[in-house]
């Protein structure tokens, strides 16, 4: 087996044989473990590859730092969000439940023009009933405004 020499230009990289070793045989070219343990790495060209190269480990902490980056600015950016104080809802009214009443007379008495399927379904909702028949007299029921 002959020992080699690599000689680095800034182009190019060669190789020179400086003869045999008494008592190896050879094998066949230099294996890239030993080309690598010079500090240089051969391309397909035949010239050095230079700069940086990255991991896998490498490359996620780059695309983190990145969106924290993108984060930030947006953060930045964007102010805080603002209400406009306008209700979004009107005020409920409340009722008294009369003896003898169901919610389909409270309906009718406060929107006569209105469906009162609809506004028992609305008086249900705002007072969490479970349904319809469960009122009891004294009670004060929420109603929308009509």
């Amino acid at each position: 087996m002959s020992t080699a020499v690599v000689e680095v230009e800034p182009h190019r990289i060669r190789m020179r044989t400086l003869g045999p070793v008494p008592g190896v045989q050879r094998v066949g070219r230099p294996s890239m473990s030993t080309v690598r343990s010079v500090g240089v790495t051969p391309t397909a060209t035949g010239r050095a590859q230079s700069g940086v190269r990255l991991t896998r480990r490498g490359r996620l902490v780059l695309l983190c730092a990145a969106l924290l980056l993108v984060l930030a600015v947006f953060t930045v950016l964007s102010g805080p969000a603002m209400s406009s104080g306008d209700a979004h809802h009107p005020a409920p009214h409340s009722v008294v439940v009369a003896s003898g009443e169901t919610l389909w007379d409270i309906a009718q008495r406060i929107a006569p023009g209105q469906d009162p399927r609809d506004m028992i379904a609305e008086i249900v909702d705002l007072n969490a009933l479970s349904d319809a028949g469960a009122i009891r007299v004294g009670q004060q029921l929420f109603v929308p405004a009509g």
